[in-house]
């Protein structure tokens, strides 16, 4: 169901929402900025319920998850309507209100990273210098801010509740920019994610003001502080209600996501930060709230471990990759020429030094391989070059004593670890002929092709080099396909 049909429509109504609702904090009384606050809330719980009509699968359970968050939020601003302005209490009651503040905050958190799980499984790297960068900002915020608001008092609870409310809410910030800008979801939905984002920093910053500004003797904040969650909603309002943001779900393969220069120092600057600031007011004579600073340096330290370990496991695989690909031809897989050489100078190296019984070197090439290749093409050509190699390396005895190797073009050969006689030779080059005897099953249908084959022995004791062996081996294989015309 399309809400509205364009990011310039939703962003009309979401300023709209936001200035309507403005007015109304701004020049209404505490009960009116109550009901406005509150009515808010349902409205993006509306639109939630609109999206929920069309999901399914796992979108579904995130629009469930970001209604129930919604609906706890819009029970602990009534609950503040009916206690403060109502009642005339100075601040809502803190466990309850923490609790469904707290509880909400899960839920629509929860709701963020199923809906961004699959990108954050394809670009881990990523999403990990964002993460960092988030918790970096929120210790950096709590040790500068924050905690000093706490000075003049405030229970452990307190503390703990906002310094992780503020983690939680920084980091998700984080990780949804690194969404944003690695590609992996279509453009179309980034104005939806950076209604999110958006949303998030209101809410933080709202969060910020109302402890930071609070009456140091009853704790209640100035009614400008809660200005901040009206621009917060309509934000939210926007990033549900916007017509691409259903494909946000729809997750591609991100870009590259490697450490550059400016990431280095952007990672750097996360982990000096908390540090530079603890010593920048204690040097000052102001007092440092050691403890959650550590915890939440411990918690960058651990994502840029992570991160280090991420892309060490991955250098490794890109070098078992290039040490793969040096030694395998690249269409079929099999040893390329140069692990073909090597392979037979240790073997022959042995055969010299008598402890190997022997090598038989057989130069395979195919018969009618050419006919196919420019009359079907050459995808169907590259196809049957991949379907003798398996047919090859089938025939190789298990144990590393025989290597089947692509020379090139369609020339391969097979390396025999054996005793070296004539008889053994011609066995395996009758073996070798008589596979091809039945077609090649390809996509566009079968071909048959044939094979000429020659082979060269190296008994002990006898001093050969691979070239020998090889030259040998092609010769022969020559005077065989002359034989077959």
């Amino acid at each position: 169901m399309t809400l509205i049909s364009s990011t310039r429509r939703v962003a009309a109504c979401a300023s709209a929402l936001a200035l309507v609702g403005m007015v109304l904090w701004l020049t209404g009384s505490g009960v009116v900025r109550g009901i406005t606050i509150a009515a808010l809330s349902l409205v993006v719980a509306g639109v939630v319920v609109v999206r929920m009509v069309d999901a399914a699968g796992s979108s579904r359970v995130v629009y469930g998850l970001l209604l129930s968050g919604f609906m706890l939020l819009t029970g602990a601003n009534v609950l503040w309507l009916v206690t403060v302005p109502i009642g005339g209490a100075d601040v809502s009651p803190r466990p309850e209100s923490q609790l469904l503040i707290g509880t909400a905050y899960l839920l629509l958190l929860g709701a963020a990273f199923l809906a961004i799980g699959p990108s954050v499984r394809r670009d881990t790297g990523g999403v990990l210098d964002a993460a960092t960068a988030g918790v970096a900002g929120a210790a950096a915020l709590w040790m500068a801010l924050l905690a000093p608001a706490f000075e003049g008092g405030g229970s452990a609870g307190d503390r703990v509740y906002v310094f992780a409310i503020t983690t939680l809410l920084s980091a998700s910030a984080g990780i949804v920019v690194g969404v944003s800008l690695n590609g992996s979801v279509p453009r179309s939905a980034l104005p939806a994610l950076a209604g999110f984002v958006l949303a998030i920093v209101l809410a933080l910053t709202s969060n910020a003001l109302t402890l930071v500004a609070s009456d140091p003797v009853t704790g209640a904040p100035p009614w400008w502080a809660g200005a901040g969650w009206v621009l917060a909603y309509a934000a939210a309002w926007a990033a549900i209600a916007h017509p691409a943001g259903p494909e946000a779900f729809t997750v591609g393969p991100p870009r590259s996501s490697r450490l550059t220069r400016p990431r280095i120092l952007a990672l750097g600057l996360a982990l000096a930060s908390t540090p530079l600031i603890a010593v920048a007011r204690s040097v000052t004579g102001h007092s440092v709230d050691w403890l959650p600073g550590a915890f939440a340096h411990l918690v960058v330290i651990t994502l840029a471990l992570v991160r280090v370990s991420q892309l060490a496991t991955a250098h490794r695989g890109a070098e078992a990759r290039l040490r793969y690909l040096a030694d395998h031809d690249g269409l079929t897989g099999l040893p390329n020429r140069r692990a073909v050489e090597r392979h037979l100078a240790r073997l022959t190296e042995r055969v010299v030094a008598g402890t190997a019984p022997g090598a038989v070197v057989l130069f395979v090439d195919l018969n009618g391989f050419k006919q196919i290749n420019d009359s079907r093409g050459h995808v169907t050509g590259d196809e049957l070059l991949t379907a003798v190699g398996r047919r090859l390396a089938a025939l190789s005895r298990t144990g590393g004593r025989d290597l089947v190797g692509r020379l090139g073009g369609d020339e391969f050969v097979a390396v025999l670890e054996t005793e070296a006689t004539t008889a053994i030779a011609e066995s395996a080059a009758s073996r070798i002929v008589s596979a091809f005897g039945k077609p090649f099953a390809l996509s566009d249908g079968p071909a048959r092709v044939g094979a000429g084959v020659g082979f060269a022995v190296a008994r002990p004791g006898e001093p050969l080099a691979v070239d020998t062996l090889l030259r040998r081996a092609d010769r022969a294989m020559y005077l065989d396909k002359r034989a077959q015309s």
